[in-house]
């Protein structure tokens, strides 16, 4: 389950080097956009917006029409940040690394509204975690556009020879793994509950040197105002807890201390927030749970009793009450209907 936001929308420099990456399709970038029903003079501009579903929905078209299965990652790795409007800047500019994630987690709205970023420092290791907080439904092509994405801007810090520890993908295996692992420049897991760019703990206090200060306290300022005029976001909380449900469900710390611990919370303090937002913990994970049930049912061939310990179950008969009681069915039949 995702919470509801207002249509969240993209800015035109978003669209960087989208047409030329279309190019050589037949009937040009002209084409992609034409289905989109866009027009290629909005991209590469800053201002002119388009919504977050048409957005994803041109790495699926593309990709389709030019028969590669991987190409939201390659777009996402021609990624430059100082063609990604704000957030690319901050992060050019941004003395230590743990610095240039957080303006990136914190801005990157002001380019690409939808896209929920947090860094998680007491995760071992720690890792940037992104996810899509509207409806607009699964993509394989923007997650793999999204870490491409995110890798090279994190490069852009700490030079291109850099590289995460690892990638985690919310999403399928697909058919040539081997060009995630070539594109990012490290092991990526798939079938993952959240994305991921796992990172070593002891270069976030690493620094860059020749940055513009004055130009980054500039751009901090000018971006905050850029998020002001949309309000403090009512279901942050809410996102920040379903995040780290989802790593948690993978690490296996998916209690309610673990959850506080990353969030810098109590306990008591977690439980009352959500509270007085009409939300529980619970309520909360077991949503999470069993949405990340029906994934891997559905887009993974693991056993049932592997997807039950995952979720945190010590035996798979639990796990199958748990499921038929909620959805009125047992597992083994939501996999066999879901497939027929």
């Amino acid at each position: 389950m995702t919470p509801q936001v207002d249509e969240a929308l993209v800015d035109g420099m978003a669209w960087s080097g989208f047409d030329r990456a279309v190019r050589h399709l037949p009937g040009g970038a002209a084409s992609v956009f034409r289905s989109l029903g866009l027009s290629p003079e909005a991209i590469d501009r800053p201002g002119p917006c388009t919504s977050l579903a048409t957005y994803v929905r041109y790495f699926e078209v593309a990709a389709q029409m030019s028969g590669d299965p991987c190409f939201g990652l390659g777009l996402g790795t021609m990624t430059r940040a100082e063609r990604s409007g704000i957030p690319g800047y901050l992060v050019l500019n941004a003395r230590r690394f743990r610095d240039a994630i957080r303006d990136l987690a914190r801005t990157l709205p002001t380019l690409v509204g939808g896209i929920h970023l947090t860094l998680a420092e007491h995760r071992d290791p720690p890792a940037l975690l992104w996810s899509i907080v509207t409806d607009v439904g699964p993509s394989a092509q923007f997650t793999g556009h999204g870490n491409g994405f995110f890798v090279r801007m994190l490069q852009a810090h700490r030079g291109q020879r850099w590289r995460p520890v690892r990638v985690l993908c919310a999403m399928p295996e697909p058919p040539r793994p081997e060009r995630y692992r070539s594109g990012l420049g490290c092991p990526v897991g798939f079938d993952s509950p959240v994305n991921a760019i796992e990172l070593r703990r002891d270069e976030l206090d690493a620094e860059r040197t020749g940055v513009d200060i004055r130009l980054h306290a500039l751009l901090s300022t000018y971006a905050q105002v850029l998020l002001d005029r949309h309000g403090p976001s009512a279901c942050a909380l809410e996102t920040d807890v379903r995040m780290a449900l989802r790593d948690g469900f993978a690490l296996g710390t998916s209690d309610i201390e673990a959850v506080a611990r990353r969030l810098d919370r109590s306990r008591r303090g977690l439980q009352r927030a959500l509270a007085e937002r009409g939300l529980s913990f619970r309520g909360l994970r077991d949503g999470e749970r069993f949405a990340l049930a029906q994934t891997l049912l559905r887009e993974s061939r693991r056993p049932i009793g592997e997807i039950a310990a995952r979720l945190g179950y010590a035996e798979t008969a639990a796990f199958s009450r748990a499921f038929k009681t909620r959805f009125g069915t047992s597992p083994y039949a939501f996999r066999r209907a879901d497939r027929r």
